[in-house]
């Protein structure tokens, strides 16, 4: 039998409800979206309506989607101390009506980007020398030379202000904080969740390290708007990279808090976001991270020279 044949005789819509009106209602919930995006996740593990506990109010809530990969091949590796991953935090959403993107020249230094989970200290390691009594902690980006690679450096569209066009009468206006609060805040809030579940214990030895994204998924227009001094002209853009300052507790003066990063992408440029754009930088995350796996695992390491030259070819010098 087939399941999905149903009965005709016991299975009528009720009165008042048409077939039209529950197929657009699914259409416009956003489900559909999610079931193709984790159809098209192959690779991946896949874990849809992931669960996790908001900071703020300590409800419990859902991201749509977990994507982990492992960027290792066990057999290859088999007693690395650190075992790299990418994560992958997606929120689906379906719209008619344009998101709106404000480009910015102002782009941050962005030291949390990707974000890195598993390890205990996540993103810095300390790094002493070879012919100075000076110490240093630099961020596992800056050490591998990742923000200068393509993925990091070269997104279409930064943009810091984002909105959403909504009908008011016949008019189109856009909208207010409701778009950052239903796209960009709950993965923000997923992203500090993961990053504490996945904390090791103290006593660890070896160790999983997560690369770690937020991705909103759009399934509708993405328009990007670069502002002068008037706007005359729109264009439809595939990816854009959204950065949001956040106070952080704990953070230094100097820091001042942290840039959460979400990638938002067309559900058609997701496959291309995917395999041309974020595997071959994680791969090459990956590559490193087994390279240099006991300097991740204790949060420490030594770099040659740095006397002469403290800021480049850090990897290379790396010890």
């Amino acid at each position: 039998m087939d399941f999905f044949s149903g009965n005709p005789s016991t299975n009528k819509l009720s009165l008042g409800v048409n077939e039209e009106d529950v197929l657009k209602a699914i259409a416009n919930s956003g489900y559909p979206l999610q079931n193709i995006i984790s159809e098209q996740l192959k690779e991946f593990k896949v874990t849809e309506e992931w669960s996790f506990v908001d900071r703020d109010t300590l409800d419990l809530r859902n991201i749509d989607i977990l994507a982990e990969l492992d960027l290792y091949n066990h057999n290859d590796y088999p007693d690395t101390k650190v075992r790299p991953g990418l994560s992958l935090l997606i929120e689906c959403k379906q719209t008619s009506l344009p998101y709106v993107f404000f480009a910015t020249n102002n782009i941050p230094y962005m030291p949390h980007f990707p974000m890195y989970s598993g390890l205990r200290e996540n993103d810095y390691i300390d790094i002493k020398s070879d012919n100075t009594r000076d110490t240093w902690s630099f961020s596992i980006n800056h050490i591998f030379n990742l923000q200068q690679h393509e993925f990091v450096s070269n997104a279409p569209l930064y943009s810091k202000v984002f909105s959403k066009c909504v009908r008011k009468g016949k008019e189109i206006e856009l909208s207010g904080s409701d778009t950052y609060n239903s796209v960009i805040l709950p993965l923000t809030k997923a992203l500090a969740h993961y990053s504490n579940v996945v904390v090791p214990p103290k006593t660890a030895q070896y160790f999983d390290c997560y690369m770690t994204l937020g991705v909103a998924i759009i399934d509708g227009p993405m328009i990007g708007v670069k502002v002068k001094e008037e706007v005359n002209n729109i264009n439809y853009v595939p990816w854009v990279r959204v950065l949001r300052h956040e106070h952080e507790e704990g953070e230094s003066n100097y820091i001042k808090g942290k840039h959460y990063v979400i990638d938002v992408v067309h559900k058609d440029f997701f496959n291309t976001y995917i395999d041309q754009h974020l595997i071959p930088f994680a791969n090459n995350f990956g590559k490193l991270a087994l390279k240099h796996a006991r300097v991740l695992a204790s949060g420490k390491g030594t770099i040659k020279g740095m006397a002469k030259n403290p800021w480049s070819d850090l990897e290379q010098r790396l010890l």
